[in-house]
């Protein structure tokens, strides 16, 4: 495939796109710092988890940003050996990208907490009109939540598919693609059954006093989004030690390991903070 000096392929350059996802990256990551300072002050148990998947998200998307800026360093050689350097711009890219969308899916997963917990705090006991609005913020936060996953892993797949066609040198063969949007297709459709699971069990649980949500796996989210982001950013980090034969040979362990971080890993963070979404326990 004959590249250019932007590195582009299906009419997109990750070169040239780098430095507005850096700016986005940090923004988000700025916002979480902001929202961590005012939620500080919470004593509630549920405060403790949203608070751990908040920083774990700070983390992720400083280190998005990061990379991002790295990428927008690239000097493309003016020759025609530029598939080595565009591998690595692509990688890097795709893990980068795949980055922002974790914590940004992180981020609504966090705000639909914060959204319950204070409308629980907040709903009064004995004003059934003012108890309503309350239960359809503390959805809003859980639908908040999905549509976030949602759009992510679309997004997602759509950039992995994009990386596997550069990979290929624009032909890649149909089983990679087929696979990738049908783990998209799984992806959503199971994070909104556990969104409706877990919204259908809060309403059915709206009068129980007192009202305790359930974590759901906020646990695994938030150490999902740890491994992410070391392992992303060490594997963006060290392309440029790999042979250029790893690198541009189509197949390659160093395509798989990186579709992986870039979709495989975030749709599990994805999917666990939908299965987190706030919900009342049933006992």
């Amino acid at each position: 495939m004959s590249l250019d000096e932007f590195c582009s392929s299906d009419q997109w350059s990750m070169l040239t796109s780098a430095s507005e996802h850096s700016k986005l990256a940090a923004a988000l990551g700025g916002f979480l710092i902001t929202a961590i300072a005012l939620y500080l002050k919470g004593e509630v148990r549920e405060s403790v988890h949203t608070l751990a998947l908040f920083s774990s998200a700070v983390l992720i998307l400083v280190l998005s940003a990061f990379l991002s800026s790295l990428i927008t360093g690239t000097a493309v050689p003016a020759d025609a050996q530029r598939d080595g350097i565009c591998a690595i711009v692509w990688a890097q890219g795709a893990l980068a990208t795949a980055m922002l969308a974790a914590g940004t899916a992180a981020l609504f997963g966090g705000l639909g907490w914060m959204l319950a917990g204070h409308a629980i705090s907040k709903m009064p006991a004995d004003a059934d009109e003012d108890a309503a609005g309350y239960t359809f913020l503390t959805k809003l936060g859980t639908w908040l939540t999905f549509a976030a996953t949602m759009t992510t892993t679309l997004l997602l797949s759509e950039t992995s598919i994009d990386y596997v066609h550069f990979a290929f040198g624009g032909t890649p063969p149909g089983w990679p693609v087929d696979a990738i949007g049908a783990a998209a297709a799984a992806v959503v459709v199971t994070s909104l059954v556990f969104v409706v699971r877990r919204s259908r069990a809060l309403r059915l649980a709206e009068g129980a006093e007192p009202t305790r949500l359930t974590l759901g796996a906020l646990k695994v989210a938030t150490v999902c989004l740890v491994v992410l982001a070391i392992t992303a950013s060490w594997l963006a980090l060290t392309l440029a030690r790999f042979p250029k034969d790893w690198l541009t040979t189509p197949g390659s362990p160093v395509m798989y390991a990186v579709l992986l971080l870039t979709f495989g890993l975030p749709a599990v963070v994805g999917t666990a903070i939908c299965y987190s979404a706030p919900s009342t326990d049933q006992r």
